[in-house]
């Protein structure tokens, strides 16, 4: 509730100052509030000026909204007035993602993660169209504070809001009774790296200079020990009756040079219990480039099939900045199978919803997710998940290190949740996954609402000036 409320107050400020008094302060007050938000190392941004400066950048932008309407807003009235601002913050939030090594984090729509009904409107619009409703009871509400409720311009504004809020609500509702998933399902086991074999291999020491004999000792030592525990729990699922395996991001360390040892290994098993395999792992290349700035490790997703073939080989596309590797090419892997079509991403790649359209736009079924997070973010990635799932129309298996396990429906429905990765000793989760998606109007049409929203403001801004330079004419 705090997304739709707090910007009633914050609007209610900027709309009652000088633009010179107001916005200044409002980013002063976004920053501060952000300082709180983000403590503990919830981004992975280096401390000192370059964190504070970071953090003034993310309140500017969050300020930037109230400051078009404190300017666009005046001279316009009825619904046009009210617009203005909830398309400055959907303009404001899809272009900020441009160029953003973290794209959509943040956005107002996640906010409202636990509303399912009110999520399906992502399978229309994608975020955009959930951010712009959010963003839109500010100024409706800010009219009836100023006008009073029987202002001929206010029912309108009002009614519109209500009206178009109903019926998403409606719409959601109608979704989510009356066309659930009803396809077979599939077993899915979603491993999890063994806490302390984990942080046993990720304390091995700096390889950037290590010799060959070096290099074997920290694998045997530090890296053998957790992709043993993962190889034996994965069987163990495959005995169980688990037709997908799939590993978090990073559960396993790996040196270059023992890559296709660790590939063929899960082949093996793949082949000998007909399943489907993804491995993970951190490959710690031989050439470091940590001296020039260049990778020193790559990030994969390594897919067999029952037959032990290799399916994918899959590289992070949007690496977490400072993680030591390049981005992959960018192109989500699809394959048909018994269980429907099976598609990858790895962790922040869910930040990028037009990279992940991918998967809609190929009408997959079960999309695999393996990530690793860390304690601050834990909650707050995972309530991601949903949104991806919803808008592309397919289930979503997100085996987590350091973080929440989690499976949903095409409809972002739980179907398991593990959210105890720092305090349990046990780190697999099972459920039974539909094997048949769903085709939505954003996987055909991506991001049109947030482009509309864009040339709304444009629209509006010139609608805004226009009668100013009409009254300096006469």
């Amino acid at each position: 509730m705090t997304a739709w409320l707090a910007p009633v107050f914050l609007l209610r400020f900027t709309r009652s100052q000088r633009v010179l008094v107001g916005c200044p302060v409002l980013v002063l007050a976004i920053s501060g509030a952000l300082l709180i938000a983000l403590r503990g190392g919830f981004f992975p941004v280096v401390d000192g000026p370059r964190y504070y400066l970071f953090v003034a950048t993310l309140g500017l932008g969050g300020a930037l909204p109230f400051a078009v309407d404190r300017v666009l807003a005046p001279p316009l009235a009825g619904v046009l007035r009210t617009v203005v601002f909830p398309a400055a913050v959907t303009t404001t939030e899809f272009l900020g993602t441009i160029g953003n090594p973290f794209g959509t984090a943040g956005s107002t729509a996640y906010s409202q993660y636990a509303g399912l009904p009110l999520l399906q409107l992502v399978s229309v619009t994608g975020i955009w169209g959930l951010t712009f409703l959010v963003s839109w009871f500010a100024p409706v509400a800010n009219e009836v504070w100023e006008k009073g409720p029987s202002d001929s311009g206010v029912v309108s504004s009002v009614g519109l809001f209500a009206a178009l809020t109903v019926a998403a609500l409606f719409f959601g509702g109608a979704r989510l009774a009356f066309s659930p998933p009803g396809a077979e399902t599939v077993r899915v086991a979603a491993l999890a790296p063994d806490r302390y074999l984990s942080e046993l291999a990720y304390a091995a020491p700096d390889l950037s200079e290590a010799s060959p004999a070096e290099r074997a000792s920290v694998r045997d030592e530090h890296f053998t020990p957790v992709l043993d525990e993962l190889f034996d729990r994965s069987e163990q699922e495959a005995i169980g009756g688990a037709k997908i395996i799939a590993w978090s991001e990073a559960a396993a360390r790996t040196l270059a040079e023992d890559q296709r040892s660790v590939i063929a290994r899960a082949a093996g098993l793949a082949r000998e219990h007909g399943v489907y395999l993804q491995v993970s792992m951190i490959v710690q290349l031989t050439t470091s480039g940590s001296a020039t700035g260049g990778p020193v490790n790559e990030n994969h997703a390594v897919l067999l099939d029952p037959s032990g073939a290799i399916v994918w080989d899959y590289q992070k596309s949007k690496p977490t900045p400072g993680d030591g590797h390049d981005p992959g090419p960018g192109i989500i892997p699809t394959v048909d199978t018994p269980y429907g079509r099976l598609a990858t991403i790895i962790c922040q790649d869910d930040f990028f919803p037009e990279l992940v359209r991918q998967a809609g736009a190929a009408q997959v079924d079960i999309l695999l997710l393996p990530s690793s997070d860390w304690d601050s973010v834990a909650a707050w990635h995972a309530q991601q998940t949903p949104f991806r799932a919803i808008e592309n129309g397919t289930a979503v298996v997100r085996p987590t290190r350091q973080g929440i396990s989690l499976a949903t429906d095409a409809q972002g429905r739980l179907l398991g949740h593990k959210p105890d990765y720092f305090l349990a000793e046990e780190h697999t989760l099972v459920a039974s996954v539909p094997t048949e998606g769903t085709t939505t109007w954003y996987s055909v049409g991506g991001d049109a609402f947030a482009w509309a929203s864009t040339a709304g403001l444009l629209i509006l801004a010139g609608a805004a000036f226009r009668p100013r330079r009409h009254r300096r004419d006469q």
